[in-house]
């Protein structure tokens, strides 16, 4: 993010204007699909990207208990975890595990709205591996 403030800053552009708000979230969205994309790849059959998402989701040592040795048996782990996708790519490139899970869609989209993390559906449907973690967020 600190690229895109040096960019806001070197445009002029104030924080409250429609201007930045638009632009930040291109730019938000265009780092958090390059990130996803990275850390976990698109292909939704790779075993290997299944488990580095649950070793970024759940942890290291609940992936050695959950001995999760097939995609059918990671997509299950992940069941019922919510997560947000800017929080995921920050974990991500951390390498570690991510803080924040959601036990419903409801209170994720709750701290979406309070965050302003999101990321645009239409953006998040091009990689199928991150399809798999939207939600509504507008519209309850």
């Amino acid at each position: 993010m600190n690229s895109f403030r040096r960019l806001a800053i070197s445009e002029g552009l104030s924080k409250k204007s429609k201007r930045y708000k638009d632009l930040r979230r291109t730019y938000l969205a265009g780092a958090v699909q390059e990130g996803f994309s990275f850390h976990f790849g698109s292909n939704e059959t790779s075993l290997q990207a299944w488990q580095e998402l649950c070793q970024t989701i759940l942890g290291a040592d609940k992936l050695r208990e959950l001995d999760l040795r097939s995609v059918k048996r990671c997509k299950a782990a992940l069941d019922g975890v919510f997560v947000n996708l800017v929080d995921l790519v920050d974990a991500g490139n951390a390498g570690a595990t991510i803080c924040k899970i959601f036990s419903s869609d409801r209170a994720l989209a709750n701290y979406i709205k309070r965050t302003g993390k999101v990321f645009p559906k239409a953006e998040a449907k091009k990689n199928p591996l991150l399809r798999r973690f939207l939600i509504v967020v507008g519209g309850r």
